[in-house]
């Protein structure tokens, strides 16, 4: 029997046959719109396998919007890295939630999302699925097993980010995906923060991941790009059908350049959670900072829950200032820092900060940092003195 490979090697060799690649050690882009096939034999075969009546073969080339060699050698390695059966590469992260939902939802349906869910998220299900009749209950992160309370006749998905990307809180995974499975329900995972690499939402029963590529993945701040992950074979049609008909393809280029990044996200995610907790205990005890909302500290919402589903902690959490201080105070903080790019987004090389509330997006539970202010941060490659130190000089300026 073959042992399992370890998560870096996994990394490093998923999706990869050089010979298949021409003995090239990376798939090389292949950037066309145009297949030419050969014979008509071909041609009719190609259609046959990309109609709504026949089972999709996964990576057959047709037209250029389905795909290339390069986007199918990352989805290879994204599906293989998540433990799927198939991946779909998407134009970015947002692209790649709002199809998974599609796949699964119609008119007259019942979505259960999660309260702390990343806002573009939130803003799909109030101002798009609700004008196609889709119903959409919010429901507390840390409601577990519990959720089942909130289940109706016609509800078809529930929907999870774990942890939130503002907020934090880790969610009992496998206690909601039991219940899913109980009621015939797809279960769907935002497995962006851990991107494949710290979690494995298959093992924990959910049937679909997304991940937003743009973040850990690649790594470098220069992609947009999601990547959808079915466990099994039974939904691939499913899937399928929202991707091809959605248009949201990835570009080859895109994913080449992911493909470059994927294979040092677990040295670069490794280096950047031992500077995200040496940082996330320093801001502790910092008398400028009341709350730091991070899984990997015990004080954190869910930390159980993370200590016993995560292999690894991302370098991205949110802290909460003593209190809410104007723009003006703010400004003189976070305008002269010298590490950190206020900037959105996560996961790439350099490090970020930004202002959050989190106040005018949970419906099902209160925010309870209205009144302060709170900065997300995401974690570089930098050296973790000189990233201490422009924070310990920010909050100097912010107090002055």
């Amino acid at each position: 029997m073959k042992k399992k490979m370890g998560a870096a090697t996994c990394i490093v060799h998923a999706g990869r046959n050089t010979k298949e690649q021409g003995w090239m050690v990376n798939p090389p882009i292949y950037q066309s719109s145009t297949i030419a096939f050969p014979t008509l034999e071909d041609l009719l075969k190609a259609e046959k396998g990309y109609s709504n009546n026949d089972l999709v073969k996964p990576y057959e080339l047709k037209y250029g919007r389905y795909g290339t060699q390069t986007n199918f050698a990352l989805e290879k390695a994204i599906a293989e890295i998540e433990g799927g059966y198939n991946t779909f590469v998407t134009s970015s992260g947002a692209a790649a939630v709002s199809t998974a939902l599609v796949a699964y939802l119609q008119k007259g349906d019942h979505l259960l999302m999660v309260d702390n869910v990343y806002s573009p998220t939130r803003g799909f299900c109030d101002k798009f699925l609700k004008k196609f009749g889709v119903e959409t209950t919010y429901y507390d992160p840390l409601i577990g097993a519990g959720i089942e309370k909130l289940i109706q006749k016609n509800t078809k998905v529930i929907f999870m980010e774990s942890p939130g990307s503002v907020s934090f809180e880790v969610q009992d995974v496998p206690a909601i995906c039991k219940v899913a499975k109980k009621h015939k329900i797809t279960s769907i995972i935002d497995n962006s923060w851990a991107s494949g690499i710290y979690f494995k939402p298959f093992d924990h029963g959910a049937d679909v991941s997304v991940i937003a590529v743009t973040k850990y993945l690649n790594g470098h701040s220069d992609v947009m790009m999601g990547a959808i992950t079915i466990r099994e074979k039974k939904d691939f049609l499913t899937m399928y059908q929202a991707f091809r008909y959605m248009s949201v393809n990835a570009a080859p280029f895109s994913s080449y350049m992911a493909q470059r990044g994927l294979r040092t996200a677990k040295i670069r995610m490794d280096h950047i959670e031992k500077s995200a907790l040496e940082i996330a205990k320093w801001l502790e005890k910092k008398p400028e900072v009341v709350k730091v909302l991070y899984p990997a500290l015990p004080s954190s919402p869910g930390h159980k829950l993370w200590k016993r589903d995560f292999t690894g902690a991302a370098g991205v959490f949110t802290f909460v200032l003593d209190k809410k201080y104007s723009n003006s105070a703010l400004g003189k903080m976070l305008n002269d820092l010298h590490y950190y790019v206020m900037g959105y987004s996560w996961g790439g090389y350099e490090s970020l900060i930004l202002p959050v509330d989190a106040t005018e997006i949970r419906t099902a539970t209160k925010w309870p940092y209205s009144n302060n202010t709170c900065l997300r941060l995401s974690i570089g490659l930098e050296d973790v003195e000189d990233l201490k130190d422009d924070l310990e000089a920010g909050f100097k300026r912010l107090k002055k």
